[in-house]
Parts: structure tokens; C-alpha cells; sequence
């Protein structure tokens, strides 16, 4: 057995070095700005228009610090990721792990499916210092370890944990190739994303496509041209593409087109590994549906198992607002023994949960997907703030946050001496939607407010954008903080 890659030791309170350096360039302690917040607020409405909802609270005694439309429902984006995570949490637990096993079946090799999204992952694979290979690398020794050097049948993917459609139907048909759309599966490989891009060499062009396998079909048409304007289209079987269109210079940064069919990603790049390996293959791929499948349990000799601890997910997903991640969470935490997930089942689920472990008004909020990539979510400032402070004592959920200033989807945010290491935070972002949710911490390091800031109009004005709104309400409850007690 093989514990996997992503270790929970990883898993450390990062922002209390952040927050040690923050607070040598603190301003002196001022009032709370409650006032101040308001007008900020109706500076930027006056400018853009936009609705803003906010609501600011004490962590210590549940005191409100500030409240403007609290409880009226907005589209909250990236947001939303709080709200899988407490589902996450609640119906997996903290000591969860994400188990993808590989086995064989009398003459055939099968994979088990766990819904684990970070098999293939380059960034974690790069701050491993492994490659996106590692997982089917250490499968291939663990095979022949057990003397398996042939697979004399085909290889089996047992994919039916989440009943498809792999992508959400509310996202829009014409984004399901950019990387943010990527669709979720039982199994899933380098975020289900082909990374695309092209070398020049005098007038031809060439394709230069990862992950690399051999039993993938990659054809291009591509030429080079006035333009940079190419196309990639996927074949039905999932195992081809064809690239069309031109090009105008060679592409050193490839771009990631999401791949239509995650199984079959995840079984060509198998395949491909064993036999770089040495181990022989003549079958072909089969991705069953079947949550069950169609091979007996006491046929299988499981060989290896990659596992994930949930920490490590939730990281993923939210510092870095990763959507293929935050829905495997939310579908694997429908998946019930015997029964598998469907995105109806996952959203029913996940409002059952928000309503009777969290307390959640159902007036307040509306569950479609586990991202916020659907335009169909809907919550209210003071909905995500009771979650906050339910879930301030959770250390997998706080530590999974971006610390402004530090890293994540914060790194280059709130970067300035009063807010960096000062706010742990989820953004948010759509067409039309700017969130800001998470913590004030203390001058000990320690969650003492949790607030939301969700707006949803125009984003952008002559005088005032989201972000800088976000920015100074921020700083105001940073000094709300740190004023001295009456």
C-alpha cells in the first residue's frame, strides 16, 4: 500500500508567521468604523449601482459590527466554496482520505474511483518536486512487485461513484473547454485539462500537448498564420484531438483545454506510464458507469492505493479557488454505501446539511453546485458568516483559507502592512459578482471576526471598483479589532 502523496503534516498555520510580520508595521489602534464601512458601501453604490450586501460580526459574543442588507440572497461566486467546504467537513469528516485503488480482476487491471481530483495535479506535483506522473509511476512498481508484468485483458475503470454528466448542466456550453469548467469524475488527471501549445520551427508548426501517451491521438491542422486563433476538437471515443486554425508565434506557456471525458484521460496516461515501465498491454480502455461494476469483490487482489487526506483537498479548493476540486467535494460528500451522486442529489444533500447540522434559514441560501461556477447559487452575507463562525474551530477548514498577502488567490491582495497576514479570506469572482468572505484575525494570530462582502451588479465604476471596496472595508474591521476595548 502506498499512503500517496499528499501528507496532513503539510497542513500548517501559516498565517501566524504572516501575522507576526504584519504587526511590526501596524498603524496605531483606532476607533471601529462601523460608520465608515456604511459610506464606503454608499460611495460604491452611488458609482457603479451594484447591489453590496455585508455583514461583519464578533466571533467572541456574536455582536454584529456591521450590517447592510444581511439577509437578502446574492450570487456569491467562488463563495460558495465555504459553503462545500462545511458540508465536506460535516458529512466526510476531517480525517476523511480519498482512496483510488488499483487492483486486478482475473486478466484484467482495475481502477477504483474514489472521486479524488488531485491524481496529476502540477501544482501539488511541483511542491512535491514530483511529477504530474508520480501516482502511475508507483502503481507501475507496485505491480511488478507483485509479479505482474502483462495485463493479458483490458484495463477497467470503475467510474460510477458520481453518476454523470461529468460537467454541471447550468455552466455555459461555451466556456466547457477553459480549465475553470473543467467537468469532475471518479477519477480525474491533471485537472482534467490538456495543456496545449505549439513550437515554430521556420514554417511548420508543431503541437506540443501534456500529458504525454501513447495511446492518445493527437492531430493537428494547425498552421502557421497572421493570426493566433486555433481550435481543439475532442473525438466521441475521448482518446483524440484534432487542433485546427493558426498560430502566429510558438507558445513557450501552454494553455489548459478542459478534457471531455476524465476516464479516459486518466486510463490513456495509465496505460501509458506501465508500459514505460515495462509492463505489457494489448487490451483496450472500458469505463463503467456501474458504481458497482461488473467484477466480483472476491475477484480483486487490490495492488495499491493513492490516497488524499481531506485537509489536503480543502486547501486546494479554497486557497486557490480551484472549481474541479471544490465539486469532487461536493459530489463525493453525497455518495451514500450503494448509492452514487448525481448533482441533484449533491445539492439536496448539501442543503440538507446547511439546514440542519448549521442552522442555516433555507430563505437564505440556494445550492446548485459545489464551485460557484453556476449563476443558479444564491446566499446571504450573514448565511456565510454563521458558517464562518461555526466553523472558526475547525483548523483543516481556517487553514485552508488564503492569507492576504501570502498566498493563494490572496497572494497579491491586501498586500499593504495593515491587512497583510491580517485577513484569511475566499474570493470570489464572476461576470458581474466580486466576493470577499472569511476572518479578521487578532493580535494573537486568532479568527476574531468573520465577515462577507458579496456584490453583484458592476464591478467596476468611475471612481470606485470591487476589489478596493473589499479593501478598505478590510482595513476598517482590521482597526475595529485592534481598537482598545471601553
Amino acid at each position: 500500500m502506498n499512503a500517496g502523496k499528499l501528507s496532513a503534516t503539510l497542513i500548517r498555520p501559516v498565517w501566524l508567521f504572516a501575522f507576526a510580520l504584519a504587526a511590526a508595521g501596524a498603524e496605531p489602534p483606532q476607533p471601529p468604523a462601523k460608520a465608515s464601512i456604511e459610506q464606503l458601501v454608499a460611495d460604491y453604490r452611488a458609482d457603479t449601482g451594484a447591489d453590496v450586501g455585508l455583514h461583519a460580526v464578533r466571533l467572541a459574543d456574536g455582536e454584529p459590527l456591521c450590517r447592510i442588507r444581511p439577509t437578502d440572497r446574492f450570487i456569491p461566486a467562488s463563495n460558495q466554496k465555504i459553503l462545500t467546504s462545511a458540508v465536506a467537513l460535516k458529512r466526510l469528516g476531517p480525517d476523511f482520505h480519498f482512496r483510488t485503488k488499483l487492483a486486478t480482476a482475473g486478466r484484467d487491471l482495475l481502477v477504483i474511483g474514489d472521486g479524488d481530483p488531485t491524481t496529476g495535479d502540477a501544482r501539488l506535483a511541483e511542491a512535491h518536486k514530483e511529477t504530474i506522473y508520480a501516482a502511475f509511476d508507483r502503481w507501475a512498481e507496485a505491480l511488478k512487485r507483485a509479479g505482474v508484468r502483462r495485463i493479458e485483458g483490458d484495463l477497467l475503470i470503475r467510474a460510477g461513484i458520481f453518476q454523470g454528466p461529468y460537467f454541471h448542466p447550468d455552466w455555459p456550453v461555451r466556456q466547457r473547454q477553459r480549465w475553470y469548467a473543467a467537468p469532475a469524475a471518479a477519477v480525474n488527471f491533471n485537472d482534467n485539462c490538456f495543456d496545449v501549445g505549439f513550437a515554430v520551427e521556420g514554417e511548420k508548426v508543431r503541437p506540443v500537448v501534456a500529458p504525454v501517451s501513447r495511446f492518445l491521438r493527437v492531430r493537428s491542422r494547425v498552421s502557421l498564420g497572421g493570426r493566433h486563433l486555433w481550435r481543439c476538437r475532442f473525438d466521441k471515443s475521448g482518446d483524440g484531438i484534432t487542433l485546427t486554425g493558426t498560430v502566429s508565434r510558438a507558445t513557450p506557456d501552454p494553455l489548459p483545454v478542459a478534457a471531455p471525458d476524465p476516464p479516459m484521460l486518466f486510463g490513456c496516461v495509465l496505460m501509458d506510464r506501465l508500459v514505460r515501465a515495462g509492463i505489457a498491454f494489448q487490451g483496450k480502455i472500458v469505463v463503467s458507469p456501474d458504481p458497482a461494476g461488473p467484477w466480483r469483490a472476491d475477484g480483486l487482489r487490490v495492488i495499491a492505493t493513492e490516497t488524499t487526506p481531506l485537509p489536503a483537498v480543502l486547501r486546494r479548493a479554497n486557497k486557490h479557488s480551484h472549481n474541479l476540486t471544490a465539486e469532487c467535494l461536493f459530489l463525493r460528500s453525497a455518495v451514500e454505501p450503494g448509492a452514487p451522486a448525481t448533482w441533484e442529489k449533491a445539492a439536496k444533500a448539501a442543503a440538507a446539511v446547511l439546514q440542519a447540522d448549521y442552522g442555516l434559514p433555507a430563505g437564505q441560501f440556494h445550492v446548485a453546485d459545489g464551485s460557484g461556477l453556476s449563476g443558479k447559487n444564491r446566499v446571504s452575507p450573514a448565511a456565510i458568516t454563521s458558517l464562518l463562525g461555526a466553523m472558526a474551530g475547525k483548523k483543516a477548514f481556517v487553514e485552508s483559507l488564503a492569507i492576504a498577502g501570502v498566498d493563494g488567490s490572496l497572494q497579491r491582495r491586501l498586500a499593504g502592512p495593515i491587512c497583510r497576514g491580517r485577513i484569511l479570506g475566499k474570493t470570489g469572482s464572476l461576470t458581474g459578482v466580486s466576493a470577499l468572505s472569511g476572518y479578521v484575525l487578532d493580535r494573537d494570530g486568532k479568527p476574531a471576526l468573520a465577515f462577507s462582502i458579496l456584490i453583484n451588479g458592476r464591478t467596476r465604476g468611475k471612481r470606485h471598483d470591487a476589489r478596493g471596496l473589499q479593501a478598505a472595508v478590510c482595513r476598517a474591521l482590521i482597526r475595529a479589532v485592534d481598537a482598545p476595548a471601553p
